[in-house]
């Protein structure tokens, strides 16, 4: 064997089991849609779970997207929130590898429409 067959298995083997690993294994807060047409969406019970299941994984503080824009609260996101419809709701860029149902997605838009109450 050559003196770098062990270096590159090593290497292999790591790079295998960091990609094994996610963060979809982790139990993650289980967002609340409601069910009703017409219902109050707010921060607190609606948006904050669904953001922190599907866009903290990159945009919390610290993670690979948070340089573009960082879930850090109700402030960071009625601050940033027209670049957030535009990724979500308009162009539907967002959340990458992940997809959210069309239940969240309207829940999303009414959050916005009813004035994003915390």
């Amino acid at each position: 064997m050559s003196k770098f067959t062990y270096p590159v298995i090593t290497i292999m083997m790591t790079l295998l089991i960091l990609s094994a690993c996610s963060k979809n294994q982790a139990d993650e807060p289980k967002p609340v849609v409601p069910e009703k047409p017409g219902t109050k969406v707010s921060y607190a019970e609606v948006l904050q779970p669904l953001l922190q299941a599907k866009c903290a994984g990159c945009h919390a503080p610290g993670n690979r997207a948070s340089t573009a824009w960082s879930f850090n609260g109700y402030t960071s996101v009625t601050g940033n929130a027209d670049r957030i419809k535009q990724a979500v709701l308009v162009s539907k860029t967002m959340p990458i590898g992940g997809t959210l149902s069309a239940t969240e997605l309207q829940s999303i838009k009414d959050w916005f429409d009813q004035g994003m109450l915390q």
